[in-house]
């Protein structure tokens, strides 16, 4: 199978609204981005301010990356402080893959985890230039690749062995530890994600609950979302810019991709319906980056047979070089996986009590719905709400739950602390409901053909703007054994917004009830009043399991907002900041 590393380098795809530009433009190399360019700091754009100033970088954390090839550990850019280990603490090859270091995956790891660390410099510090979402990560890295394109620059090839093998590794732990979360980078055609490695990739998902599989959406624009990023059981990122970083990149991928009906007794009774899913779940900056160069002579570079690369080529490569106006969704997904290690990083931490003790606090589900639930809305976010009359009253509906080219929104980190951190609704006892405050998060199991209802322990006093996402995993399984995936069954979750009165459910108000994604979500403004929030189990589309399924487990988060006034997350997110920096020495970072 032909791969392509998901990035706008070379020839291998534009960044938004580009032409194809001379090679050489493309592949601009600088040694220290000027001072004097207008260049925007990315991880403030998406609210990592707000972790750094606290003295949160993702220390103690795992983050792993898959990729063609092995991230190049020797850049500057993982510099680390005196005290610190080192940025790459594993490398793992697949079976079959080549064992080289890789331009790709070296840019990925520092947007995921740069360091950047001056220690020569009065006083040492960081710089912008450096700093990846969790400057602090250990990074894990895998390769994939067992060939290079020498005319395709970012091209490669693999095999389902090279692939699932290095998948299985991270997602079941190397000497007992377990990555926080898997990035990916790369993208093949499965849109119905129905091959041998998307049923693998997603039955270690579900086997793995802790890791959140987080891959790149694809930079085919209008075309469909490609694979690991048509999986049902990870979050899928695409690339938003602009200006003030919410418009979506007109390269981000976003096209529908198909679902398939398995049937294992009989088949040729198998049936794909085509163009039904909404795969992206969330976006984040993927535009105009500087990010480290690798230009050894190994990995998709090295394999080229153009003059131009060839001779930007040396041994050993340099360790102080940048390449510049770099976009694509290969880089927005890391900015989610540094992020996830963020939040963890806080969650873990003596103030909050050890969050990450909490059940079901660390499950992938919780943290997708969070980051989905806590997303701005970007430049003409639509999820195809309408208005419709159910038993006299207006229900606003959507059959698709998610924007087709931003999924929820973009990545906002102040919200997602406000959901899993600072709420005081952080997992409700049981699994059956409850009530909740404004904003926060449950983990929760819904019997088939019922519903489980939660209410808002207190009234709404002025309009709000309210985000719900829910999630669940397909159920595909996976055999250690014989190393392959399976489709086991996919149940039909739908999500419901209910006026209250006097504590009462009265009338429906709104409904997320899309058929063939296991995600729905609402944003929905509501006026002031008593509402709650009901998740059902509608059925199954197929259950090929050896015990029928009566029951699903899914994880629910939301975010009210008050309209027009601020949302208190700013003051919590200020209170935040008291509690975790008053006893902190000061941060020094150079531009």
């Amino acid at each position: 199978m032909k791969l392509v590393a998901i990035c706008c380098l070379i020839a291998l795809l534009m960044p938004s609204g580009a032409e194809c530009t001379p090679l050489d433009a493309r592949l601009s190399i600088v040694a220290d981005p000027s001072a004097d360019e207008n260049y925007v700091f990315m991880n403030s754009v998406v609210g990592w301010d707000t972790f750094f100033a606290g003295g949160f970088y993702g220390q103690g954390r795992v983050i792993a990356t898959v990729e063609a090839g092995l991230v190049w550990g020797g850049h500057e850019a993982f510099n680390r402080p005196t005290g610190h280990s080192t940025a790459l603490a594993q490398s793992v090859t697949g079976t079959g893959a080549l064992n080289e270091v890789d331009f790709h995956a070296t840019m990925v790891a520092h947007v995921m985890a740069g360091t950047g660390y001056v220690a020569d410099s009065d006083p040492a510090q960081f710089t912008f230039v450096g700093l990846g979402m969790a400057p602090l990560a250990t990074i894990w890295s895998g390769a994939i690749a067992t060939s290079y394109s020498a005319e395709d620059i970012g091209a490669f090839s693999t095999t389902d062995a090279s692939v699932i093998s290095v998948y299985r590794d991270f997602s079941q732990g190397i000497d007992g530890q377990r990555p926080d979360a898997i990035n990916s980078s790369w993208g093949g055609a499965d849109s119905a994600a129905s091959s041998n490695v998307s049923l693998a990739l997603d039955g270690l998902a579900r086997q793995n609950s802790t890791v959140v599989f987080v891959s790149s959406a694809g930079n085919g624009g209008l075309l469909a979302v490609s694979a690991p990023g048509s999986n049902f059981n990870g979050l899928t990122v695409g690339s938003v810019g602009g200006t003030d970083f919410s418009t979506p990149s007109e390269f981000s991928s976003h096209g529908l991709t198909d679902f398939y009906l398995p049937n294992p007794d009989q088949p040729e009774l198998a049936t794909l319906v085509e163009g039904v899913r909404h795969s992206v779940h969330l976006v984040a900056p993927g535009e105009n980056l500087f990010l480290a160069a690798y230009l050894g002579e190994s990995g998709s570079l090295g394999a080229s047979t153009n003059p131009q690369i060839v001779d930007l080529l040396s041994s050993p490569s340099p360790t102080d070089l940048y390449f510049l106006n770099q976009s694509g969704t290969s880089f927005s997904a890391p900015v989610v996986t540094g992020a996830i290690a963020l939040l963890r990083n806080v969650a873990e931490n003596d103030i909050f009590y050890h969050l990450n003790d909490t059940p079901m606090a660390m499950d992938s589900r919780v943290m997708k719905s969070i980051l989905m639930a806590s997303a701005a809305p970007t430049v003409g976010w639509d999820n195809q709400q309408t208005v419709q009359i159910i038993e006299g009253n207006t229900v606003i509906t959507t059959e698709q739950g998610l924007d087709s080219r931003t999924g929820a929104g973009s990545l906002d980190l102040n919200n997602a602390l406000e959901v899993f951190i600072l709420s005081p609704t952080r997992d409700l006892p049981g699994l059956g409901g409850g009530l909740l405050s404004t904003s926060g998060w449950d983990f929760g199991s819904v019997m088939l053909n019922g519903h489980n209802d939660y209410r808002f322990e207190n009234p709404f006093d002025t309009p709000i703007e309210l985000s719900i996402a829910l999630n669940w995993f397909a159920g595909r399984d996976f055999d250690e054994e014989n190393n392959i995936g399976s489709n086991l069954f996919f149940a039909d979750l739908q999500l419901q917004i209910w006026k209250m009165i006097e504590g009462e459910v009265s009338h429906l108000v709104a409904q997320s009830i899309s058929i063939y994604n296991n995600t729905e979500f609402l944003r929905v403004y509501l006026a002031s009043g008593s509402y709650g929030i009901r998740v059902l189990f509608n059925g199954l589309l197929f259950d090929w399991g050896e015990t029928p399924r009566s029951s699903e487990e899914y994880a629910l988060a939301w975010h009210a907002t008050p309209v027009p006034e601020p949302t208190m997350g700013i003051l919590l997110v200020f209170a935040f900041l008291l509690l975790t920096i008053y006893h902190r020495g000061p941060r020094h970072i150079r531009r």
